[in-house]
């Protein structure tokens, strides 16, 4: 028996598209019509978490008998397996990498010291498993005041064939990646960008639609720490949604691919020479800024609806310098992410009252999961009314 989420036809693919950058889509069986022809059936990867989290817990879940995909492929596994043998799998078998992450068509994934003797074998397998993929690349970490993810390049595939260690020359990390019907142009070489965070940047529209019901207007959304602009994206291209946008980051390569995208979504003319300051175009101020001057800018006080704080290690210390851009006369909500140990979840929750100091206040943590063995990588959602 197997677990199935029960989905509308018409929101089959943004589902789709969802679970795929979670890595929680089932390989090995078929999405199939469900005994009322207006539902499919998506079946769930073993691996995915038994509480899905939002949109996704929205679904209703089925168990029942999965059916097999008709152009079964061979696992990653199945494929490393034949390449270094059963033994070799089972000794390590707790340390393959085994999640990895989309990007357009490029796979990042981790790999541990005590398996590197096998990347070759990895990558391979990993690619003969998934033939979309054009380029695989390590992911180090994060590096520089930026931080922007380390990537070596591991493989490249060409006219078919496979081609380990490219140069970095030689390789192609501009991409296009589509989310929920947008198309967002991203490098992860030059700027952060992850699409696990799908689930966030959804999330950010479902309170956006609630919060502009509630003001009957549309709202304006300030991301002081935007990047190349996801969660701009599912907002902006929703209509009548969002009235005006502050989009600004430190990262120049960020700014500089936020505006290709602003150019295609709303018709955007920045101009490049004078890219170190905010500019205001078509009710979107766009430019590099450290957040922390953000306030210096009396054009900017007490105007906006929506505050996005994607700054996980920083939440706390930004959100009280943030607050005067809150618009305090409407309902407002602040959306985020936030590390902060298991233990002292409670404590962070009165924390992050305290500054809001409203008692029309709610603040609500959500434990996503675990950033290390002994912290946790929270959803944050601030509602003011």
């Amino acid at each position: 028996m197997n677990t199935h989420l029960v989905i509308p036809n018409h929101e089959v693919q943004g589902v789709i598209e969802l679970l795929l950058s979670e890595g929680w889509l089932s390989q090995t069986l078929r999405i199939h019509p469900h005994e009322s022809e207006e539902f499919r059936l998506v079946p769930l990867d073993s691996g995915a978490p038994q509480n899905l989290p939002p949109p996704l817990d929205q679904y209703p879940i089925l168990v029942t008998e999965g059916k097999p995909t008709q152009n079964r492929r061979p696992t990653w596994q199945s494929v490393l397996e034949e390449l270094v043998g059963a033994e070799t799998i089972e000794e390590y078998e707790s340390i393959w990498p085994a999640s990895h992450e989309f990007i357009g068509d490029m796979m990042l994934l981790k790999i541990e010291e005590e398996v590197r003797i096998y990347e070759e074998q990895i990558v391979k397998s990993k690619m003969e498993s998934h033939p979309h993929v054009r380029l695989v690349l390590e992911d180090r970490g994060v590096k520089g005041e930026f931080r922007v993810r380390d990537l070596r390049p591991m493989a490249l595939r060409i006219n078919g064939q496979i081609k380990h260690n490219p140069s970095s020359d030689a390789v192609e990390t501009r991409v296009e990646v589509r989310e929920s019907g947008n198309t967002i142009i991203c490098d992860p070489t030059l700027a952060y960008y992850s699409s696990r965070l799908q689930t966030e940047r959804i999330q950010n529209v479902i309170e956006a639609e609630a919060l502009r019901e509630k003001i009957g207007a549309p709202i304006a959304v300030a991301d002081p720490f935007c990047g190349v602009g996801p969660a701009l994206a599912h907002l902006i291209n929703r209509q009548h949604l969002t009235s005006q946008i502050l989009a600004s980051d430190l990262n120049p390569e960020a700014i500089n691919i936020l505006n290709d995208n602003l150019r295609r979504w709303r018709g955007c003319n920045f101009v490049e020479e004078n890219q170190t300051k905010l500019q205001f175009n078509k009710d979107i101020w766009s430019g590099i800024q450290d957040a922390r001057e953000l306030p210096n800018n009396p054009d900017l006080l007490g105007r906006w609806n929506m505050l996005i704080i994607n700054l996980p290690h920083l939440f706390s210390e930004f959100l009280p310098l943030l607050l005067p851009l809150m618009d305090v006369t409407k309902p407002y909500v602040i959306r985020g992410r936030l590390v902060c140990r298991h233990d002292e979840i409670y404590d962070k929750h009165e924390q992050l009252m305290q500054q809001i100091s409203s008692p029309n206040a709610k603040v609500v943590l959500d434990p996503r999961r675990d950033y290390s063995p002994i912290t946790s990588l929270c959803s944050v959602t601030i509602k003011n009314s």
